[in-house]
């Protein structure tokens, strides 16, 4: 026998059956997980964090300059993040060569890996320097090869990252603003530095670069020649350069001796770290320091020193 429910009940079974269905329907779209992400270092992670937008979850392992890249230790912790993770991105060419073991360790057949080092092959300085993230082509390069492999793992987002895309590269305009105006104001200096960090840079400002034998001792944690030091000491001193760019997470006998021999030689000296500070947007890091160049440039200039060989 067939039963009839009452008419006015209807509207209430056919409004709970509705909202089932919704709630089957969108369930996906409404718990589906964020990518997740793991960066070597935070300046690759702030890319990451403005392409990925609200759709990722991003670590990065070294996050302070504070923390010296190239010692760093793994933890188990790091090791779990790594083989949870659906994407990598990171520096290559031995600058944190750290990482090749743990990947290898976490074998994983969903994760991709990016190289910065791989993504702007085309624009690696002959002397495989390694502080790539100085090159906002280089980031940009690597930034596009970010937003593909987003949109292959999640491509339901595939739109907002090539609109996180578009914005990254306005990010980086004000970079090539600053550049030019220091080349305009302080144009074909001959400069060197305590580490080649800021060899990227030094090339986009058009600026020549002395003593990379002596810079590349010190990054490599290896006492420079007494010769090599002997040449450094005296362009110093004899205004062969005109600036000495010096990495403020490094201090040692040696360049803290580079450091005092400049200022007694009146040349100017400006300060460059190898990681943003925490949380900083990796855009507005590189500004400060073009900034803090700017001004190391100035001041010797206003005070009667100038930057004239």
């Amino acid at each position: 026998m067939q039963k009839n429910f009452p008419l006015r009940r209807l509207p209430q079974r056919a409004g709970l059956m509705l909202l089932f269905v919704l709630a089957v329907t969108c369930a996906p779209a409404a718990f589906a997980a964020n990518v997740s992400v793991v960066a070597a270092e935070n300046s690759y992670g702030s890319m990451v964090r403005t392409i990925g937008g609200d759709h990722v979850d991003v670590t990065s392992l070294l996050d302070s300059p504070a923390v010296n890249p190239h010692e760093f230790k793994a933890s188990p912790r790091i090791g779990r993040l790594l083989a949870s993770a659906d994407l990598v991105v990171m520096n290559g060419l031995g600058y944190d060569g750290w990482m090749l073991p743990l990947l290898k360790g976490t074998p994983s057949a969903h994760r991709r890996v990016i190289k910065a080092s791989a993504a702007g092959s085309a624009m690696v300085m002959p002397d495989d320097n390694p502080h790539l993230f100085y090159d906002p082509r280089i980031m940009l390069a690597t930034a596009s090869a970010v937003a593909h492999a987003l949109a292959q793992i999640d491509p339901a987002h595939k739109h907002d990252y090539q609109a996180n895309l578009r914005e990254f590269k306005k990010q980086l305009l004000p970079i090539y603003a600053k550049v030019q105006a220091l080349i305009a104001a302080h144009p074909n200096l001959t400069v060197t530095a305590t580490e080649p960090v800021f060899g990227y840079m030094i090339r986009l400002l058009g600026y020549h670069d002395l003593y990379h034998d002596a810079q590349f001792a010190t990054m490599e944690g290896t006492q420079p020649s007494a010769q090599q030091v002997k040449r450094f000491m005296q362009g110093l001193q004899q205004h062969k350069v005109q600036l000495l760019i010096y990495n403020a997470e490094v201090h040692s006998r040696l360049t803290q001796s580079y450091r005092k021999k400049a200022k007694e030689a009146g040349v100017p000296v400006a300060a460059v770290t190898e990681l943003p500070l925490h949380g900083e947007n990796y855009a507005q890091w590189v500004i400060d320091t073009l900034e803090g160049v700017a001004k190391a440039l100035d001041q010797s200039e206003h005070s009667g020193a100038g930057t004239s060989p």
